[in-house]
């Protein structure tokens, strides 16, 4: 471990002399939290999933509406988490629960509702404000999962396609420094580069009013989900032919961008056609993104099964990327 260390502060050090690596470690994750998160984020309308208790049809109703999307659920708590409109029916008596910023779909839901319960002779309505979450919220704690995959996947396959360009690598195989220590050298360095990307993710979200949890359980997990696609990265540069490294970068690229955009990072899971939606839910960056926003923002605790999830990937492909990306031959 200790010859990753030194070689993950010589990587540090000789990438971060430059200024082309600097704007991409700083500025240019704000360029993408701008442009991406919070220009295309925007058309996902992330706050208008209704959740409905004491109605099921209703929620079937409200689907064939153009502003909501009914779910059945009871849980009220966890939909104000996730800043979802919380229905209760009882008979004619209708209680909506819904975050501050959400209202002013309320009359339109509540138009909705009326309509559907027309039958009923009165419909008693009583309205609740709570205090949910905004959408920069949702998008800029989104961003930091992206952070993590296009820093872990785009990081190694780049930084390793330099050295190799450069011949650097042959001086390095010259050393004792085995190949696996040689791939942990560049997923710490990759970790380190991560947390410095997130601290500008997090100064702009103060910026629209995010005020995000800080605690070492964040950290930790992010440095872990650095780790998975990191090892994702080294996987796709051990498969790839060292005559021909754009095609590392290739891969890298029809990979990393599918999973950004097929996730739940800028767009709401409700805002997927179905036959996405699971593909979406239980993809990889998605699950990451939900851990993310557990900590962060909900302050809330991961399901098990999202930590599980992350942590066997973390070790296989971490494992996998060590064996395939060899600093000599004969390892």
């Amino acid at each position: 471990m200790r010859n990753a260390l030194i070689t993950a502060w010589a990587i540090i050090k000789d990438n971060l002399s430059s200024k082309t690596t600097l704007f991409f470690v700083i500025f240019f994750p704000l360029f993408l939290t701008l442009i991406f998160a919070l220009g295309f984020g925007a058309a996902a309308e992330p706050h208008v999933v209704v959740v409905v208790n004491g109605n099921n049809s209703l929620a079937g109703y409200l689907n064939h509406t153009e502003l909501f999307t009914g779910v059945v659920g009871s849980n009220e708590r966890e939909a104000l988490i996730h800043n979802y409109i919380y229905v209760e029916v009882n008979g004619s008596k209708v209680s909506i629960f819904y975050p501050q910023e959400d209202n002013y779909l309320v009359p339109s839901l509540e138009a909705i509702i009326q309509d559907y319960l027309s039958g009923t002779n009165t419909v008693s309505f009583n309205i609740l404000s709570q205090q949910g979450f905004t959408y920069y919220d949702y998008v800029i704690s989104g961003m930091i999962g992206v952070i993590s995959l296009s820093n872990g996947v785009f990081g190694v396959t780049g930084v390793a396609a330099g050295y190799y360009r450069d011949k650097l690598v042959d001086r390095i195989a010259a050393s004792p420094l085995k190949s696996y220590e040689w791939v942990m050298g560049l997923i710490i360095y990759e970790i380190v580069i991560t947390l410095i990307s997130t601290v500008p993710i997090l100064l702009l979200g103060l910026a629209f009013g995010f005020l995000p949890l800080i605690s070492v359980s964040f950290v930790a997990f992010l440095a872990i989900s650095t780790l998975m696609f990191a090892g994702l990265g080294a996987v796709i540069f051990g498969l790839s032919p060292k005559d021909k490294l754009f095609v590392a970068q290739t891969a890298a690229n029809v990979l990393v961008f599918p999973l950004m955009f097929l996730s739940n990072a800028f767009f709401s899971l409700s805002a997927f056609p179905p036959l996405l939606k699971p593909i979406v839910a239980y993809q990889p960056l998605s699950i990451i993104n939900d851990v993310i926003r557990d900590l962060v923002v909900y302050n809330v605790l991961p399901p098990l099964f999202d930590i599980g999830y992350i942590a066997v990937l973390t070790v296989g492909l971490v494992y996998v990327g060590g064996r395939l990306m060899r600093l000599r031959e004969t390892d």
